[in-house]
């Protein structure tokens, strides 16, 4: 033996071992990789950089250490955060620390404060990743948070994708720790006399995984043996090769019935009422990962509602997904999209027409404005060219609508909302944005290009009327 140099202790190879068989069997990461290891400064993902500062050495790994302050806990978030810099620096790694005000933030998304964190989180390591030229993103995950997420997502409801777990490798995020035991990182350690710090919420049985973690897990062992923890690891295995195969059908159908419009997944109802139920719901998994590839999967009930209450539904049949994102019908086809967030009306985009007059839209058309004869009134079915009643008060406004606006349809009794309008002549959503109104002193004179206002006609025995028209100028 050379003096100065003594055996690692027992645990240590037997946890550095499975890790190394892990890495092999799943390919992660490979000699020469630029590895962005997320560190919280808890148990797992501080063994984790031990681990991989001791594999960087045989594989040339070049690692960069990444830590988010949420900002949720205080002094104990800048405690963590401290934690980290000094630690990562202490041993030479470069380390970069970002603080986010997450609870700040949270109300507006639609999720909790830890998922959003959580968000927030994967969307600022990516940044970091693309900044150095990653390849890899290592976290800490585990195989009791394995079992956690298998349970919990049980409790919660969810699909085949659900149920088998977090994936080995998922792009470029790497978990060599999730075949090994959240005791043997304990105890791995302690044998390297490294002490983490720790994250009071996680003691806090406010949360479901916490629940789960500190009291049915436990339950379990003491009803069924220690050894359900490993089988119920051998499941998730089981059901993530199960997963594998019924996910190349599900993409399969995917190409057939669904297609990828800007940021919305837009699905055909027909088609997808084909599909076996298990593919059918898979394609709508699918549609969300798609729309949302960094949220979390959908629940059982979120995709029942989906089937039935939307494509089985009426056009305009509507559900809200987490995180503020929407399903809706719109005639034969199912869509899901970020909602749509509805701003205070402003002043902003504002034009103002007078007589005569043009005002340039941004999309290449103008509007012109002039004062005819009744001899020159000329009624057609030309949708860009309308009259109206004239002596009222100018300059017109043209803008967008706003949330709630409402106008008398020409040859109507009553008013309606502008909402309605749209839906009753079949308007898809995506064009409804682009509309545009032409105003007089608040009131709708012509949603353009669809329907005058009645209270805007021209009288019969008027004398003269405006001309307007909408003409492509460039």
């Amino acid at each position: 033996m050379v003096p100065g140099i003594y055996p690692a202790p027992e645990k240590i190879i037997m946890l550095e071992r499975k890790a190394e068989d892990f890495i092999k069997k799943y390919g992660m990461p490979v000699t020469g990789d630029r590895v962005v290891v997320s560190v919280s400064g808890g148990p797992d993902s501080l063994a984790l950089l031990l681990y991989l500062e001791e594999l960087a050495r045989s594989m040339k790994l070049d690692l960069h250490v990444f830590h988010l302050d949420h900002m949720i806990r205080g002094e104990e978030s800048r405690r963590d955060a401290q934690f980290v810099r000094c630690f990562s620096e202490s041993r030479g790694l470069p380390v970069r620390v970002v603080s986010e005000n997450v609870a700040g933030q949270a109300p507006g998304s639609g999720l909790s404060k830890q998922h959003f964190a959580r968000e927030v989180r994967l969307a600022r390591l990516s940044e970091y990743a693309d900044e150095i030229g990653a390849s890899r993103i290592a976290v800490g995950h585990n195989a009791d948070d394995q079992v956690e997420t298998f349970l919990m997502r049980i409790i919660q409801g969810t699909g085949l994708k659900g149920l088998s777990g977090m994936a080995p490798v998922s792009g470029r995020i790497i978990r060599p720790f999730i075949g090994i035991w959240r005791s043997e990182i304990e105890e791995y350690l302690e044998e390297k006399g490294v002490e983490p710090v720790i994250d009071s919420s996680n003691l806090k049985e406010l949360y479901l995984r916490n629940r789960i973690r500190h009291r049915l897990v436990p339950y379990l062992e003491n009803e069924f043996g220690p050894g359900i923890k490993p089988v119920i690891l051998r499941e998730v295995d089981s059901l993530a090769l199960d997963c594998d195969y019924v996910q190349g059908r599900v993409s399969e159908a995917f190409d057939q019935v669904a297609e990828l419009v800007g940021d919305d997944v837009r699905m055909d109802i027909s088609k997808l009422e084909n599909l076996h139920d298990s593919v059918r719901r898979g394609v709508v998994r699918e549609a969300w990962s798609r729309v949302c590839p960094t949220g979390s999967g959908l629940l059982w009930s979120h995709v029942n509602d989906i089937l039935w209450k939307v494509a089985g539904g009426k056009s305009g049949a509507a559900v809200e997904l987490p995180g503020a994102y929407v399903a809706e019908r719109e005639y034969n086809e199912l869509i899901i999209r970020s909602a749509d967030i509805e701003e205070p009306a402003t002043e902003t985009g504002v034009k103002y027409l007078g007589v005569p007059g043009s005002v340039e839209l941004e999309d290449g058309f103008s509007v012109i404005a002039e004062e005819v004869k009744a001899a020159e009134i000329v009624f057609s079915e030309d949708a860009c060219v309308e009259f109206i009643k004239p002596g009222i008060k100018l300059p017109l406004e043209l803008r967008k609508p706003r949330p709630g606006e409402r106008f008398r349809p020409l040859g109507s009794a009553g008013m309606k909302k502008l909402k309605d309008y749209f839906i009753d002549i079949k308007l898809p959503r995506r064009e409804r944005r682009n509309c545009k109104l032409l105003v007089c002193e608040g009131s709708v004179v012509w949603v353009i290009g669809f329907r005058l206002d009645e209270r805007f006609r021209v009288p019969p025995d008027s004398e003269k009327a405006i001309r307007l028209e909408v003409r492509q100028v460039r």
